[in-house]
């Protein structure tokens, strides 16, 4: 941007967004006093951004994410009072967000997210009363999450994943009325989550995942009545799932991986139906599935894996035709494989592997012509294999540790698209086709 820049006295808006532009901001920027919309995105600007900044008193908007700007936020930013929106996302930038950020009483939203700031959050931030949106993942912040963030009245969306904080979860948030979307996950929070977050009616989308939480999940968290997508996987939890999860009637996503929960799947869970996916694996979840699941006719996702369920293959999941990923995997499942599991023909990744299962495969399995992936390895699973594995185009095909006989189709290598393909530890006899020996395999009977 040239200099001369500066020249445009009675300018009011510059949009330079979507070009190849490279150079540093000139100073002489400061002089267009009248500029209301400053927008530079997506280009390829560097240096630092001028202190000069703070002189355009008339600006509302300053977008300028997505360059490659560096050094510290200038403290001058401060002097904007007329700012309503500030983006400096995907950039560069360095150091502590300056505290003079709190100064901007009219922002309604801040965007810093994917640069390298760090240091602890300005508690001035809690000043900024119109906020709707906060972003600031995606950085190295640490420190706990300053109680003033629950000052922010207006606050819709606080994305704070993706970072360095610690400490616990504020019970303050629990005052953020308006909010329909907080993100903390993927930093290093630990506690329990505070009984408060049931006051948050507004609240869609709930992401903890990825920290150190301890202790059960709050009941209150029943009270979330607008819920959508509820996130709390891969932390420390234990105890229950609370019966109370079955009040989410909005719930499209619930993903508890990873924890130790431990106890019976709640029967509640059976009222969400407009649950599309659910999963549970890496904990230590115990009994049967409930009867109730047979009312999740939207389940696209059902993940079970490595818990300590028991039962036979649950016939709970015979009328959900949408069902296109269903996972068994590391349990205690007993018996035969049913015939009416060829009905749910839109399933593509069918895991039944490191369970108890006997008998033949049925023949019904040659319905489910969209499976990409089928493990059944690690059972009791006898007779020989059916050529019509030849009518799928498995990339993944797992069948070790069973006691098949016989030969091996060669139908097999119709699966132009296999990758994985297991068969050790069985009783088959003869030779492979030869179509499939440069796949990655482990054949030894």
């Amino acid at each position: 941007m040239p200099p001369e820049i500066g020249r445009l006295s009675y300018l009011q808006a510059l949009s330079l967004t979507d070009n190849i532009l490279h150079g540093t901001l000139p100073s002489e920027i400061c002089k267009l006093g009248k500029l209301i919309a400053l927008n530079l995105t997506n280009n390829e600007f560097r240096g630092t951004l001028p202190t000069e900044v703070g002189y355009l008193t008339s600006l509302r908007n300053l977008y300028i994410a997505d360059n490659q700007f560096t050094g510290q936020l200038p403290k001058e930013l401060g002097l904007l009072s007329s700012l309503t929106e500030l983006q400096v996302d995907g950039n560069q930038f360095i150091g502590e967000l300056p505290s003079q950020l709190g100064l901007l009483a009219s922002l309604t939203g801040l965007w810093v997210y994917d640069n390298q700031f760090d240091g602890t959050l300005p508690t001035e931030l809690g000043l900024l009363t119109s906020l709707r949106v906060l972003s600031l993942d995606g950085n190295k912040f640490t420190g706990t999450l300053p109680s003033e963030l629950g000052l922010l009245a207006s606050l819709t969306k606080l994305f704070v994943y993706d970072n360095q904080f610690r400490g616990t979860l504020p019970s303050e948030l629990g005052l953020l009325a308006s909010l329909t979307l907080l993100s903390v996950d993927g930093n290093q929070l630990t506690g329990m989550i505070p009984p408060e977050i049931g006051l948050m009616l507004s609240l869609m989308e709930l992401y903890v995942d990825n920290n150190q939480f301890t202790g059960t999940l709050p009941s209150e968290l029943g009270f979330l009545t607008s819920l959508t997508e509820l996130h709390v996987y891969d932390n420390q939890f234990t105890g229950t799932l609370p019966s109370e999860l079955g009040f989410l009637t909005s719930l499209a996503e619930l993903h508890v991986d990873g924890n130790q929960f431990r106890g019976r799947i709640p029967s509640e869970l059976g009222f969400l139906t407009l649950l599309r996916s659910f999963t549970i694996p890496r904990n230590q979840f115990t009994g049967t599935l409930p009867s109730d699941f047979e009312k999740l006719v939207s389940l696209t996702e059902l993940t079970l894996r490595d818990n300590q369920l028991t039962g036979t293959f649950p016939s709970q999941i015979k009328g959900l035709f949408e069902l296109s990923k269903f996972h068994l995997s590391s349990n205690q499942f007993v018996g035969t494989l049913p015939s009416w599991i060829g009905d749910l023909k839109g399933l593509q990744s069918l895991w039944i592997d490191d369970n108890h299962f006997n008998g033949t495969l049925p023949s019904e399995l040659q319905k489910l012509t969209s499976l990409t992936s089928l493990d059944i390895s690690g059972n009791e699973l006898t007779g020989t294999f059916p050529t019509w594995i030849g009518d799928f185009q498995l990339s993944d095909l797992w069948l070790q540790d069973n006691q098949f006989t016989g030969t091996f189709p060669s139908e097999i290598e119709n699966n132009l698209d296999l990758v994985d393909f297991c068969l050790s530890n069985n009783m088959f006899t003869g030779s492979l086709p030869k179509e499939i020996e440069t796949l990655w395999t482990c054949t030894q009977t």
